[in-house]
């Protein structure tokens, strides 16, 4: 990642200020979406297996139904894994451009900054903290179309560079 004004940097990610226009986020989301791709391909190729043991004969046909059932459930947890990195990545938002740029795994993406609607912190689902000013929280961008980009996760305090920023740029909460 580039040189500039560190906001936010913490083992979820980084926020950078380029100047007054531009600010990066790099929000990769954390190792579930890795996980969840071994499992489902462990399961698939299981179920490969399996149906080639059922169309030897060398098992009963209801075992095929176990198959078919750990077949389905990696296809559905592929697919929810990929609309989660949509979700995560590096997000450049250039405002002298009026463009955000989002660079994830795999893909690249280009928004106006037309399409801002607002920005939002809510609490992290899995936020285990016993203090409550502690517990992280999503920094969201909202889109116009009903897409949200995950800009960056930390303490609401550690967030408030970062929000004053965009506040600066004119998105507001």
């Amino acid at each position: 990642m580039p040189e500039g004004d560190v906001l936010l940097s913490n083992a979820d990610g980084a926020i950078l200020a380029h100047g007054a226009d531009v600010l990066v986020c790099d929000c990769q989301g954390d190792g579930l979406d890795l996980a969840v791709r071994r499992v489902a391909t462990f399961a698939l190729v299981a179920s490969i297996i399996i149906a080639g043991i059922v169309t030897a004969r060398a098992a009963p046909l209801p075992i095929l139904l176990i198959a078919v059932t750990w077949g389905a459930g990696a296809t559905a947890a592929l697919l929810a894994a990929r609309r989660r990195r949509r979700l995560h990545g590096v997000f450049r938002l250039d405002f002298e451009r009026a463009e955000i740029v989002q660079e994830g795994r795999g893909f690249r993406r280009i928004f106006p900054m037309g399409a801002v609607v607002g920005v939002s912190t809510p609490p992290a689902a899995d936020a285990e903290v016993d203090e409550p000013g502690l517990a992280p929280r999503w920094l969201l961008l909202h889109l116009a179309n009903g897409e949200t980009l995950r800009l960056g996760r930390a303490p609401a305090y550690a967030l408030g560079p970062a929000l004053a920023f965009l506040k600066r740029a004119g998105v507001e909460a």
